[in-house]
């Protein structure tokens, strides 16, 4: 006996009858043969059961002032991986001082690849950063996303004593948080 269950936003409901079963995977974009587990008993009174699968890819995101591979690299940026609602999964990651930050294990394939949602949640304290979902796809291996993170806009603070209007503080600091 088979039973073909179809994966939508990782999950699916089906009536699977009690049995052993051996368990073989078709996901674009990841390592079919990495299915965990690769058997899987279905018994009366068990009623959800879990698989893992592994993709081998890795997208690199290249973080500089300007988001062309030339720009002066920012370092200290953080990503985080998605899913399409935004929900952040696993360790960010944090750029280098090359610039670069690299998501492992992620899916690819020459036709057909999934979405891989990221977005960024942080920079170096000193430049700009978009913190919108983003996705892209890969049809090899490996990536190179270019992404610009400006220099922060240079503002004046002021800070005047309370009691005597527009006199300056001779000294001190303001801390933003």
């Amino acid at each position: 006996m088979s039973c073909v269950i179809n994966i939508n936003n990782g999950t699916a409901t089906e009536r699977i009858p009690n049995g052993a079963y051996a368990v073989t995977a078709a996901a674009t974009g990841f390592n079919n043969a990495s299915i965990l587990p690769t058997s899987v008993t279905v018994e009366a009174g068990t009623d959800t059961y879990a698989f893992t699968i592994a993709a081998t890819g890795a997208l690199t995101l290249h973080v500089t002032e300007n988001g062309q591979s030339d720009g002066t690299a920012v370092a200290g940026a953080t990503f985080a991986r998605c899913d399409s609602a935004g929900t952040t999964y696993g360790t960010p990651i944090t750029t280098d001082a090359s610039g670069d930050a690299t998501f492992s294990n992620v899916p690819f394939a020459a036709t057909g690849a999934p979405l891989i949602y990221y977005k960024q949640t942080g920079s170096d304290g000193s430049h700009e950063f978009d913190p919108a979902l983003t996705n892209t796809s890969m049809i090899t291996a490996s990536q190179t996303n270019q992404i610009a993170n400006a220099l922060a806009a240079e503002r004046t603070v002021n800070m005047t004593d309370a009691n005597y209007a527009n006199l300056p503080i001779a000294a001190g600091s303001i801390t933003l948080t």
